[in-house]
């Protein structure tokens, strides 16, 4: 007749809980991709946690008795052996968690080889079934695990971060608690009634520990609590759902495996939106606050969905988070046009740094984060400078760039940093800052703001492409428009000049001769006009390929130095392996032509020396956080240009010339953006003016083509619409001051 199966009592009960959790636990660690060291030393603490557990209710489920003595002797004796290895894989994450010096590790090292050599010394021999023997193992098991909690206590006395303080000491809280109801399960054996909560208190510590590593930063009390809450209505669900499904079948075995395998389906199903459901109902009813958070900015979301201007949707970000109440600082910054850096465009509270340059923005993109947190950066700094001199030394370069962070953070008045990624590389940082509370995000509410931050780097791409349509658009209409006006301006000009070229100068005194000669001249120059804004509106068609600037640089100077007036020099320099980029020669050619025109009139018959340059400049910040760029510069030694002059000196028909059209600039500007780059000018009065024409570079395996010589692309290469060169400028020269147009 069979044996009926071993009834499980509460002690058992239990321990096959804590088994189960601990196990789960730590092979859900193991399992993770590119995991860090720290989570590899947990899963196996919890997996020695686990089998422990597992062994102690093997253990009740089969008593030593003398009818089968081997297998409660080999149970007994991997009790004792792997309760003798906990100290071993407790000491190795604890200190790999704690970050301690490696001197401390090879003493934890020593300790951890000496309890699992007692253990086994115990377990495997006969002395396994002496009283005094397995008192003396788990004595030594208390004794060695009480030395973790001394490493929390020991890191939270050297913390200068309060709150981290007030953590390490619920950390400890917990393990002691842990380890001291462990001790308290034994006292059942000796006769003395104690009910059984080491297991169940030991399964809560792990799943706060769990919590902890996978969010990156140790949580608060009662944001544990939450969890826990969650945790057990998500599993009481589950339970009933396959009680209903399986408590009715009886002893019909079959009915019951069916059951059981459409309940695990069923609760497969529903384990998801369950989940996130009772998540929802304990922040609801726990946390007010947080979940009034969550739900304005799940409401913020909503809104900026069909926004398409960025002050508008900046604007509408700000006010939504500052009407949370739980923000006292916000601010948006985004990718500037005219120099490298990020601009503030909108802020609520006080007004922070207004431009982040590339240099402190660059520190701010780590290589694996999605935003940086001021306590995280003050806490990890806390950490190596509290680590001995020669692991201080290795460190040194970390703590300066984490230092570098945490001044950035501060000249943005930010206490999260959320870069805004958009393309593949980061366009803007949103920046929130609580000064009443450290630490004022939980995990739940920093990952909603992460995807509000997504969202909003989408609306600001969508909103640049957007503008660049509207822009297409209306130069086509101005292209239609300016063809019917050049024609009737142009046939009553032609007619004007016609008729004051048909009198003979020979039969009109000397003066009219020179009013007939400033008509000629003035509708030459009116035709002028009308020619450069015919080229300025109408959208021509041009060839698009890998272009090398050095090659269009080489060839503009050969065209134009025969031009140069002997009192100027024109100069190059040229660096070498320089990348291509994607454009048209002759209209990459043509801005050229204009700027060094522009120094030429600004030089005028003044000694003087232009510098034509091409550069490669420093990659701005990691790969994902700009592309590599070439840029073009013309340097003069002229007068420069005056402050009020340079906001405006882009703008179509702005002109400080005599004669000048003022469409120069404005069309080199209009080529340079066709090409993706910016055109930015760098003086001061005085000290000359460098124009900068920055593109964007071509990766070496997106150039599949070699170019000609002369640097136009070969035929074939991909036409775009493109814009029109400016027509030369014509006009007197100012000796005293700087000329734009």
């Amino acid at each position: 007749m069979a044996q009926p199966f071993p009834r499980m009592d509460i002690r058992t009960q239990s321990a096959l809980l804590a088994a189960i959790v601990g196990l789960a636990l730590g092979v859900s660690m193991l399992l993770r991709p590119q995991r860090p060291r720290v989570l590899t030393l947990f899963g196996i603490f919890a997996i020695s946690v686990g089998s422990f557990y597992l062994s102690q209710c093997l253990e009740g489920l089969f008593p030593w008795s003398a009818e089968s003595p081997v297998i409660s002797r080999i149970i007994l004796g991997a009790t004792l052996v792997l309760g003798a290895v906990l100290p071993s894989t407790a000491l190795s994450f604890f200190l790999e968690f704690l970050n301690f010096s490696p001197r401390a590790s090879r003493y934890g090292r020593r300790v951890s080889l000496l309890s699992m050599l007692f253990g086994l010394a115990v377990g495997a021999t006969p002395l396994a079934e002496r009283l005094w023997a397995r008192v003396a193992v788990a004595g030594w098991v208390l004794l060695a695990l009480s030395f973790s909690v001394s490493l929390l206590l020991a890191r939270r006395r050297v913390s200068e971060s309060r709150i981290d303080r007030a953590r390490l000491a619920y950390l400890a809280i917990g393990a002691g608690l842990s380890i001291i109801f462990a001790g308290l399960d034994y006292l059942p054996r000796f006769e003395l009634p104690f009910p059984t909560v080491g297991p169940i208190i030991a399964t809560l510590y792990l799943f706060f520990l769990s919590q902890t590593l996978l969010r990156l930063r140790l949580m608060d009390l009662h944001e544990l609590f939450g969890k826990i809450a969650a945790q057990a209505v998500l599993a009481v669900s589950l339970a009933l759902v396959f009680v209903v499904l399986t408590a009715w079948v009886g002893a019909n075995r079959g009915l019951f495996i069916f059951n059981t395998i459409v309940a695990a389906f069923v609760m497969l199903i529903l384990l998801e939106p369950l989940r996130a459901k009772v998540d929802e109902r304990v922040v609801a009813i726990f946390f007010r606050e947080r979940f009034n958070f969550l739900q304005a900015v799940r409401a913020l979301q909503q809104r900026t969905q069909n926004v398409i201007d960025v002050g508008q949707l900046c604007a509408m970000v700000l006010d939504g988070l500052n009407e949370t109440r739980r923000v006292t600082h916000t601010s948006i910054y985004l990718l500037a046009e005219d120099r490298p850096g990020f601009r503030l465009v909108d802020s609520r509270g006080p007004q922070p740094q207004l431009f982040l340059d590339a240099g402190t923005a660059r520190v701010l993109v780590g290589r694996s984060e999605k935003a940086q947190l001021l306590e995280a950066v003050e806490r990890r700094v806390a950490e190596l400078k509290a680590q001995p001199a020669i692991e201080a030394r290795r460190s040194r370069d970390e703590v300066k760039r984490l230092l570098d962070v945490k001044i950035a953070m501060q000249q943005m008045k930010a206490s999260i940093s959320v870069p805004l990624v958009g393309n593949d590389r980061v366009i803007g940082f949103l920046n929130l800052w609580d000064e009443r509370v450290p630490e004022a995000f939980a995990s739940d509410e920093i990952a909603l703001i992460l995807e509000l931050a997504e969202q909003l780097a989408a609306v600001v791409e969508n909103s640049k492409l957007y503008e660049r349509m509207r822009e297409r658009d209306r130069l086509a209409a101005l292209g239609e428009m300016s063809a019917g006006l050049a024609h009737e301006i142009r046939n009553p000009l032609g007619a004007i000049k016609g008729a004051a070229q048909c009198l003979d100068p020979k039969r009109v005194s000397g003066e009219e001769a020179e009013f007939l000669e400033v008509i000629v001249e003035e509708v030459n120059r009116l035709n002028g006009v009308v020619t450069a804004f015919l080229d300025y509106a109408r959208p021509l068609k041009q060839s698009f390929g890998p272009t090398d600037l050095n090659e269009v640089v080489t060839r503009t100077v050969k065209l134009i130095q025969n031009d140069v007036p002997p009192n100027i020099t024109l100069k190059t320099e040229l660096e070498d392996g320089l990348p291509k980029v994607d454009g048209d020669a002759e209209q990459l050619k043509q801005v050229l032509i204009n700027l060094v025109q522009n120094a030429r009139q600004a030089l005028g018959e003044q000694p003087g020396e232009i510098t034509i340059k091409t550069v490669r400049p420093e990659r701005f910040g990691e790969p994902r956080f700009s592309a590599e760029h070439v840029e073009l510069h013309v340097v003069d030694n002229g007068p420069g240009i005056p402050a009020d002059q340079q906001l405006n000196i882009f703008v179509p028909f702005f002109t400080t010339k005599q004669k000048g059209t003022g469409l120069g600039l404005a069309i080199c500007q209009r080529i340079v953006k066709n090409h993706g780059g910016i055109v930015t000018v760098q003086s001061r009065s005085g000290d000359g003016s460098t124009f900068i024409v920055r593109l964007p570079a071509l990766p070496t395996e997106v150039i599949a083509e070699t170019p000609q010589p002369d640097g136009t692309p070969l035929p074939g290469a991909v036409t775009r619409p493109a814009l029109p060169a400016a027509a030369p400028e014509q006009g007197r020269r100012d000796k005293k001051k700087r000329k734009v147009g």
